[in-house]
């Protein structure tokens, strides 16, 4: 008989998924809680188990393709029956075994008991790893109480409630710190000195509500720079990061050649120039760090435009010196 994997209910604002990565083809025979399948969330991945044992025999979505929550993905024959699916999901039942199960009793089989040494990754949901790596618990130390031996919220609890009680913690009400002693007994704290000067500390009253703010139009260069600003935001992934670096060698090169520099161009050589062309060779080693993004892709960019920021009177402004890499 073949079972449904479907696309579990991973948060309640996650509505879909991008398949990753299929770890199971077609044929392949899976064990219960083996991992079939990694979704990407907007907020988590998410390896997805199997429920059942037995051979995949289909699979209904592709990598990089984006599936709803509740969606069927895949198939498993567990060996029990027919496997061929119907249009409408799981297939039907045979009339000979219909009439059998109505006239005989059903009997259950009793699944054997999940002990906390078996618990693994793959039959714990999102959140309850996300609450398993908070709290730092071993997983082998929670008793799962889930069908199919999955760890529930609860069994988490429980087992932070069992390590806090073993470590001699409560979750009672707060004691209350003892009284104080009574004033002239030994235990009580001196009376402090008073201060040698007494500073007197001035009270301002608060400004008038017409004074509180001043405003004043956004215009001009202030608005050209607050749109390129924002527009740079939405485009450019941002990281800052500090490195020591000798500059040793630089320092002494510059200083030999900064009065023939100024007899020439009329002014100093500064270290920019040498950042500049610093900047470009890592950025053509590393080539993720010159990209920007859209909604639906990554713009990787072959030529090597560096902008740098410039303090004026009316605010700051970021020269771009183009194709930087050829000069």
């Amino acid at each position: 008989m073949a079972s449904d994997v479907l696309v579990p209910q991973m948060g309640e604002s996650v509505l879909e998924g991008t398949i990753l990565e299929w770890k199971v083809k077609v044929g392949d025979k899976v064990s219960l809680n083996q991992s079939l399948v990694e979704l990407m969330t907007d907020k988590v991945n998410v390896e997805i188990p199997a429920e059942v044992e037995g051979t995949i025999i289909e699979l209904l979505a592709e990598e990089g393709e984006v599936v709803s929550v509740g969606a069927v993905i895949a198939r498993i024959d567990d060996g029990s029956g027919d496997s061929k699916p119907k249009a409408g999901g799981k297939p039907a039942p045979k009339k000979e075994t219909a009439k059998k199960s109505a006239a005989t009793p059903a009997v259950v089989k009793k699944a054997a008991p999940v002990t906390a040494s078996s618990v693994s990754r793959a039959s714990m949901s999102p959140k309850v790893k996300m609450m398993v790596r908070e709290y730092s618990l071993d997983p082998s130390t929670i008793t799962p109480t889930g069908p199919q031996g999955r760890v529930t919220v609860e069994d988490v609890e429980r087992a932070v409630q069992a390590r806090s009680a073993a470590s001699g913690f409560t979750s009672g009400p707060i004691p209350s710190p003892p009284p104080p002693p009574p004033a002239g007994s030994a235990a009580a704290p001196a009376t402090p000195a008073a201060p040698t000067i007494q500073v007197n500390i001035p009270k301002f009253e608060p400004l008038p509500e017409e004074q509180r703010e001043t405003r004043q139009p956004l215009q001009g260069v202030r608005k050209l720079i607050s749109d390129h600003m924002v527009h740079s935001v939405h485009t450019s992934a941002h990281v800052t990061t500090f490195e020591d670096v000798d500059m040793t060698d630089l320092v002494n090169f510059r200083n030999g050649y900064k009065a023939e520099f100024r007899a020439a161009y009329g002014a100093n050589i500064t270290f920019l120039p040498f950042i500049a062309k610093a900047v470009c060779v890592g950025l053509k080693e590393y080539p993720k760090l010159n990209a920007s993004m859209t909604d639906e892709e990554i713009i990787f960019k072959n030529y090597y435009n560096i902008g740098i920021a410039v303090a004026r009177d009316e605010g700051l402004i970021v020269p771009v010196i183009k194709v930087a890499d050829r000069k």
